[in-house]
C-alpha cells in the first residue's frame, strides 16, 4: 500500500524526521512549512493524508483542521494531530475542530506507520463513495457533501463490546449524554450483534479478558454489513503491539486522565 502523505510543520528538522520514516515504508510525501501552504495542497487534492503539526505560528493546526474539515473539497482528508501537548483539553479542542486521530511527540515509529496505514485504508473507501456520490450527482442525484459537512456527529447508535463493568460503565455514562449507547458483555455475541444492529459506531474494548479482540475487529472488518462502519478501539497508553494490530480501527488510549476527550471521537467518527 502506498499513499501521500502531507506532512505539516514549521521546523524543518521535524519534517526531515517524518519524511525519513515514512519513505522508508514507501509512502509518498509531500511537505508544507505553514498553514496556508498545507491549504492549498489539499485543495489541489495533492495528499491522501495529513499529518499536522499543532504549535505553528500565523495559522496553527487546530484552525487548519477545523478549515479542512469545514471545505467541502477537504472535509473528506483525514487529519492527525501532532502535538507535543498532552492535555485532555487539547485533544478536546482538537477532535472539535475534526481531527482524526492524534501522535503524541516524541513519536513512536510503530505508532506513526499503524495510524498512517489505517486512515489510508478509510481513506481508498471514503474515495470510492465519493466517486459514487459524484456520480450520482451527474445524473440528477443531489450530492450529499453539504449535508456531510453540516452533520454534527450527535445522536448516533453506538454498540460498547466490553466484558468489563468497571471499564464499560464509565465509557457509557460519558457517552449516553449525546447519543445512543448499548453494550455487548459477550464478544462472541458481539459479531452478530454489530452485523444486525445498523449501528454508527462500534468502541472495542482490546483488552477483552475472554476473547481475542483483535480477531473480533478483523472479523467486522471481513463482513459486507461491519465493513464501513467505524470502528474505536480502546486500549491501554504505549501498547503498541495493540495499535499496529488494529488494522482498520482507530485507537484511543484508555488512560483515565484522557476520558474526558472521548464525547468528541464519536462526534468525529459518527459524522464521517
Amino acid at each position: 500500500m502506498t499513499a501521500r502523505v502531507l506532512v505539516v510543520d514549521d521546523i524543518p528538522a521535524n519534517v526531515k524526521l517524518l519524511e525519513a520514516r515514512l519513505s522508508a515504508e514507501y509512502f509518498d510525501v509531500v511537505t508544507a512549512m505553514s498553514g496556508a501552504e498545507a491549504l492549498a495542497i489539499c485543495e489541489r487534492a495533492e495528499c491522501d493524508l495529513v499529518l499536522l503539526d499543532v504549535m505553528m505560528p500565523d495559522m496553527d493546526g487546530f484552525e487548519v483542521c477545523r478549515r479542512l474539515k469545514t471545505n467541502t473539497l477537504t472535509h473528506h482528508i483525514p487529519v492527525v494531530m501532532v502535538t507535543a501537548l498532552d492535555q485532555p483539553a487539547d485533544r478536546v479542542r482538537g477532535l472539535e475542530a475534526g481531527a482524526d486521530d492524534f501522535l503524541t511527540k516524541p513519536i513512536p515509529e510503530l505508532a506513526l506507520i499503524a495510524r498512517v496505514r489505517s486512515l489510508t485504508r478509510l481513506k481508498m473507501v471514503t474515495d470510492e463513495l465519493r466517486m459514487r456520490a459524484l456520480t450520482s450527482r451527474d445524473i440528477g442525484i443531489e450530492s450529499p457533501e453539504r449535508e456531510a459537512v453540516a452533520d454534527t456527529g450527535r445522536g448516533g447508535r453506538i454498540l460498547i463490546v466490553d466484558d468489563r463493568p468497571a471499564s464499560y460503565e464509565r465509557v457509557a455514562a460519558v457517552l449516553s449524554k449525546e447519543h445512543s449507547v448499548e453494550i455487548e458483555r459477550d464478544p462472541s455475541e458481539a459479531l452478530f450483534r454489530a452485523s444486525e444492529g445498523n449501528y454508527e459506531l462500534l468502541i472495542i474494548s482490546l483488552g477483552l479478558e475472554s476473547f481475542d479482540a483483535l480477531r473480533l475487529c478483523s472479523q467486522l472488518r471481513s463482513l459486507d454489513r461491519t465493513r464501513s462502519v467505524p470502528v474505536l478501539a480502546i486500549t491501554e497508553p504505549d501498547n503498541s503491539a495493540r495499535m499496529t494490530g488494529c488494522s482498520g480501527c482507530q485507537v484511543w488510549t484508555s488512560a483515565r486522565p484522557a476520558v474526558s476527550s472521548l464525547p468528541a471521537r464519536p462526534v468525529t467518527c459518527c459524522s464521517n
